[in-house]
């Protein structure tokens, strides 16, 4: 992973493996003992065929439909019966003209082939998804992976694919630290891993698992634990870790600042006038040359131009850091520092100066604002910036860190450094720039597995202010934010001069009315990164600070560019960007590259950002997205019904969807999207629906919306959807479009768009009958696939989805509002955990008991969901009845620091099931409760004249009794009196009192 063995000739701050760089300028070994063993169990097994799609399919990878129904088994848990038998009344049947209407024994309305209750393969195929037909084996096989160990200093000779083998494992078997020891057990897990390892696999395996082996005791009192580690930080889900880089000892190759015939930019004879650029100077270099920059240059430039036959280097300074002052550069050939197999060691700051344009206008151009303003234009040459391999970028806590301590534990071994900065990331409910618990702490020092089962103790100078959760269901995360090379924008011309002045209100939010004071933090002017013009972008262990450019278009701090398919070998990973204006990296028309373990913290406009709706089979991966702020500070901020207002494009508001920024920004599904973290944001995860393709490719005959899914696993989100009702963690919606003949003027409906759907079809429309809207079939339609996710501390749903037809399969909800909030028919829900209150703190303005804590909601129309393997704690209200458990803690009550609404139940109702024939809409079965309260609502909206909302058609069958707790098939309907008291029919129905 870049460290020198020992015996390896080093420089002064070159990192050895396992030791130091001693006074005769080579690795020697510390003599003071050797660090434990690691703490960490050995990967948990993965149960999904490795089945790799071609590069470029040439139909859309099927999605597999459900199968005929669901699931009659339960899963183990808390027992279905009731503490005592239910209270229900039987109720006298009343008679009629006819013979009782026989229930069906499926939803008749349900797809032809509903939901599997058995994990889903993410590997996209052209033919549906299936199960691995061979039971999960214990060795692997000889398959080689595709993704590389290292690649050549402009990229990978050959393309790796942008889909992994396998996803990474919770701790990988490679690890540049100990290994584990442990005995390993034959049994492998039953849950559904996705794992990248460095073994080679090509069927599923069952790799050992074993319980965290003893570490060295530490000095100082870290306590007893428990500590949550990797093997236990979820209840149900496997969240997916990137895997540790191997530790080869192999000594550095293709340095390029050692190369020979290397030109000195300090030396007067490199320049063709004779002279060394001065201050203000637009300077190019020498044709044909490689020029080294060996110290800081003084002198503020201007413009720097790499002629696409040359390149600009930078050697390693171990006296004393780089530094280089520009207006800009433009890159025709090469800009280095170090190589993939060369990491650089020292210090190097590039600074970026420029002031904000004055003619900016609606479309986000200017006459000024050209790529090397204030920027890095890589145009058709190459950007190659390799500094110290940080892993891993990002962890989660081991133990909650009160406020008042200077240390925290996490899960991961870290090669951090004393001195580096770190984001402690908030656990509060809610997070915006005027209130928010995030934390930038400096790291005094780091003890690796301080105790068994810990990854590393990281101590800092300054105490933390606010208390951070960590407990077996979920974690709050920590990134380090310091990188040894930084391009940054000027502190003196960056920083937004227009600060909100915190006095501003909009709708009511859980008794508290205040928002952002819109039309602020409109000036921000940071610098910004560019690979354009069939340009190749390899950047890793870079820290961008200042970056961005508010309401400019294309100015982000890093920008891959219309490049098609020509930067297949390309990433940006392993970086950090903190305080930028606009965005964190946008892949714009471009498909295949990898973004990848970035950390991004205090962002303005969506973080991860795919930009115009066509890009496809990029590793969107293991990325922390944390502390979200809309856009000139205008929020998409909503009330309690279904519609939000439409916002229009502006010369402030460029992309109008920026109203609801969010961490991650996914216009096109049809991507590997796994292993990623977003916190706070207008919601943490946005699929905004696109009709058709925005900007430079809105002639592209496609529809980006009804793309399928690629890889959509093991990513997590918390403290966000504050400021609407329905923005969930996981929000799908939002629908964007021009609002203009000649389609130029851009407009946004954050809220429910009854005009503008999304259908994912195994056959693409566009292309078989040039019309994407033509009607996808019933034996032509597919399902969304969203795996292993995990959605925390959210005082709204977990996840809200418009649009029907997807698949949810392990998902885990805790300290949630509403665990999952389907709108629209064809959801297909296994291996679901819902727990809404976990006991812990909620830190939030406004009255906390004013939150729901309300597991799953059947809407008045769109109902057609199977729900199976679904286990609820702690939900629904605990009210005066006790009809399903008597316990004194049962659900949760008014207290106001983990309360809930009193209205709240478990399943609520939208409807009426009355006079018309009754159809079964929706179907459950292995339904579990653990210290629940009320367990049924019928919410009464509309009083006069019919107390229902529009649709009378709510049944549900519960196959297996285990909703109800009756063990036996049963009918559930809803309604008031004025349903028809359809109920009379049999003796048999009774009644439940709470409802």
């Amino acid at each position: 992973w870049g460290c020198a063995g020992l015996g390896v000739a080093c420089g002064a701050n070159a990192e050895c493996c396992g030791g130091f760089c001693g006074d005769g300028g080579v690795c020697e070994v510390y003599t003071g003992g050797t660090p434990g063993p690691t703490n960490a169990p050995t990967p948990k097994p993965t149960n999904v065929p490795t089945n790799e799609p071609s590069k470029n399919p040439t139909s859309p990878p099927t999605t597999s439909k459900p199968t005929n129904a669901p699931t009659n088994q339960p899963t183990d848990g808390p027992s279905n019966q009731p503490s005592r038998s239910p209270t229900l009344r039987p109720i006298t049947p009343m008679p009629t003209d006819g013979p009782t209407q026989q229930p069906t024994n499926a939803p008749s309305s349900q797809p032809s082939k509903s939901p599997t209750a058995q994990p889903i393969s993410l590997a996209p195929t052209d033919s549906p998804t299936h199960q691995p037909t061979t039971a999960p084996s214990d060795q692997p096989s000889k398959k080689p992976t595709k993704t590389p160990t290292s690649q050549p200093t402009d990229g990978p000779t050959t393309n790796p694919s942008p889909i992994p083998t396998k996803l990474p494992t919770d701790q990988p078997t490679s690890s540049p630290f100990n290994s584990p020891t442990s005995k390993p057990s034959n049994s492998p897990s039953l849950k559904p891993t996705k794992t990248l390892t460095d073994a080679p696999t090509s069927e599923p395996t069952a790799s050992p698992t074993s319980s965290p082996v003893p570490g060295p005791t530490s000095s100082f009192p870290y306590g007893n634990g428990p500590f949550v580690t990797l093997a236990t930080s979820s209840d149900l889900v496997t969240i997916p870790r990137p895997p540790v880089p191997s530790s080869s000892g192999e000594p550095r190759s293709n340095c390029p600042h050692t190369k020979a015939g290397l030109l000195s930019w300090h030396d007067h004879s490199t320049w063709l006038s004779g002279n060394v650029p001065s201050t203000g100077d637009d300077v190019t270099l020498p044709s044909n040359s490689k020029v080294i920059i060996t110290r800081s240059v003084t002198q503020k430039l201007g413009v720097i131009t790499v002629p696409s036959t040359s390149e600009l280097i930078f050697d390693e300074n171990v006296v004393a850091p780089i530094t280089l002052d520009i207006a800009g550069m433009d890159v025709r050939g090469a800009l280095r520092a170090g190589s993939e197999t060369c990491r650089y060691l020292t210090e190097l700051t590039i600074t970026l100066h420029g002031s904000r344009p004055t003619d900016l206008n609606k479309y986000g151009t200017s006459s000024m604002a050209v790529p090397t303003y204030k920027g890095i234009s890589v145009n058709g040459g190459i950007i190659s910036m390799h500094g110290k391999q940080v892993h891993p970028t990002w962890s989660r806590l081991s133990e909650s860190v009160p406020a008042g301590q200077s240390y925290l534990l996490i899960q991961e071994q870290v090669n951090w450094k004393a001195g580096q900065e770190i984001v402690l990331v908030t656990t509060a409910i809610h997070d915006s720039r005027a209130v928010h618990e995030n934390e930038v702490l400096t790291i005094s020092s780091i003890e690796q597995t301080p105790v068994p089962g810990v990854g590393a103790a990281i101590h800092f100078t300054a105490p933390a202010a606010h208390a951070h959760i960590a407990n077996n269901g979920y974690q709050v995360e920590v990134g380090l934010l310091t990188r040894n090379i930084k391009v940054q924008g000027s502190a003196s011309d960056s920083e937004p001069t227009d600060p909100d002045t915190g006095s501003c209100t909009g709708q009511w939010h859980h008794g508290t009315n205040f928002a952002p004071c819109p039309w602020k933090y409109k000036t921000g002017f940071g610098g910004h990164i560019m690979v354009h013009s069939g340009g190749r972008g390899y950047v890793e262990g870079v820290e961008l600070h200042r970056m961005g450019q508010t309401n400019v278009l294309g100015r982000y701090p890093f920008h891959f560019h219309v490049l098609g398919n020509n930067c297949a070998d390309c990433y940006f990973k392993g970086n950090s960007i903190h305080q930028s204006y606009y965005r964190c990296i946008s892949i714009h028309g471009t498909h295949g590259t990898k973004v990848s373990e970035n950390v991004a913290y205090d962002v303005s406009g969506y973080c991860y950002y795919l930009e115009d709706g066509v890009e496809e089979d990029n590793e969107i991966s293991f990325n922390l997205a944390a502390h979200i702020h809309p856009v000139s500070n205008v929020i998409a901020n909503g009330n309690g019904g279904q519609t939000i207002n439409p916002f229009s494009q502006s010369k402030d508001l460029i992309l109008p969807a920026d109203v609801t920024a969010s961490g991650f920004y996914l216009t096109n599904l049809h991507n590997d999207i796994f292993g990623n973290a977003a916190s706070g944001g207008w919601s943490g995860f946005a699929m905004p629906n696109l009709q058709s393709p925005i900007g430079v490719h809105r002639d592209v005959n496609m529809r980006p919306g009804n793309r399928l899914t690629k890889i959509l696993d093991g990513n997590t989100a918390h403290s966000t959807g504050w400021w609407w009702g329905h923005a969930g963690a996981f929000y799908n919606g939002g629908t964007l479009y021009y609002s203009n003949a000649d389609a130029t003027l851009l407009e946004y409906n954050a809220g429910r768009d009854h005009n503008r759907h999304r259908s994912p079809c195994l056959v693409d429309k566009c292309v078989t009958n040039n019309d994407c809207s033509g009607w996808c079939s019933a034996g032509e339609q597919a399902w969304f696939q969203l795996t292993n996710s995990k959605v925390f501390l959210t005082a709204s749903p977990g996840l809200n989805s418009w649009t029907g037809r997807m698949e949810v399969s392990y998902f885990e909800a805790h300290d949630v509002a509403l665990g999952l909030e389907a709108l629209e028919s064809g959801f297909g829900i296994d291996n679901f955990l819902v727990e809404c209150r976990s006991g812990e703190e909620w830190v939030m303005p406004g009255n906390m008991h004013d939150v729901t804590a309300n597991g799953f909601f059947w809407y008045d129309t769109g109902q057609e969901h199977i729900i199976t393997n679904a286990k609820f704690k702690n939900c629904g209200a605990r009210n005066n009845d006790n009809v399903y458990d008597s316990s004194p803690t049962r659900g949760c009550d008014t207290n106001s620091g983990n309360g809930c609404k009193s209205g709240s139940s478990v399943w609520s109702f939208l409807t009426h099931s009355d006079q018309f024939t009754p159809e079964i809409m929706q179907a459950t079965a292995s339904i579990t409760y653990e210290n629940c309260g009320r367990r049924f609502r019928l919410y009464d909206y509309a009083n006069d004249p019919i107390s229902t909302v529009s649709g009378r058609n709510q049944n549900w069958l519960d196959t297996d009794g285990s909703a109800t707790g009756l063990n036996e098939p049963t009918i559930i309907g809803s309604g008031l009196a004025d349903a028809g008291r359809w109920w009379h029919v049999d003796d048999d129905v009774i009644e439940d009192p709470e409802g």
